[in-house]
């Protein structure tokens, strides 16, 4: 009888210890999902920073192109302006002969002449900066589709090198992760990752 309860009893202990370890192991698995999630989320977060911050340049150096383009055309307009008054003021006074008028008849001529020129300065000056526009507009929507195509394939890139990861990690060609940072970071988003 004292035997067959020895016998119970380290059966007992045995199965009480299989259980600890078990539920030992179940804790440890959950600990670590649980820092891989954190880490992962970490990860995410980062890159979202990154993101906001890359996006917060792009649109600082458009700013500046924008101005520096701005004071550009400033410059071009004003260089145009007195080109225009003066080829348009020569013209008029050789077409009315102001040379040959009296003082009185010659200055009313040139405040014709003047506001005349201002008119179509102001015409064409109105046709130059719509069509400056409309070359604006053009290059800003080739500009974010392609700031839109290389997100995309920035994306994709990602995408497909943390699923391929564990099969072509230690022989992946030079280049094609910008920098060794990067490469860390897909590992850490792919945990079945080993360098080689």
């Amino acid at each position: 009888m004292l035997r067959r309860d020895e016998i119970f009893q380290k059966m007992k202990a045995e199965q009480e210890r299989e259980l600890r370890e078990k539920q030992l192991l179940e804790e440890l698995r959950e600990e670590l999902q649980k820092e891989e999630g954190a880490a992962l989320q970490r990860q995410r977060e980062q890159e979202e920073i990154q993101k906001r911050e890359r996006q917060k340049r792009e649109m600082q150096e458009a700013e500046r192109i924008a101005r520096l383009q701005k004071e550009q055309q400033r410059a071009e307009e004003q260089r145009m302006e007195q080109e225009f008054r003066r080829a348009m003021l020569q013209k008029f006074a050789e077409d009315d002969k102001l040379e040959q008028l009296n003082a009185a008849k010659r200055r009313m001529k040139e405040l014709e002449h003047k506001r005349e020129v201002e008119r179509l300065w102001k015409d064409k000056l109105e046709m130059y900066r719509a069509e400056k526009e409309r070359e604006l507009e053009e290059r800003r929507i080739k500009e974010e589709e392609e700031r839109r195509r290389q997100a995309i394939i920035r994306e994709e890139k990602e995408r497909l090198l943390r699923e391929h990861l564990p099969s072509i990690d230690g022989f992946l060609p030079k280049g094609l992760v910008e920098k060794p940072k990067d490469l860390q970071t897909l590992r850490r988003t792919n945990p079945t990752s080993k360098p080689r």
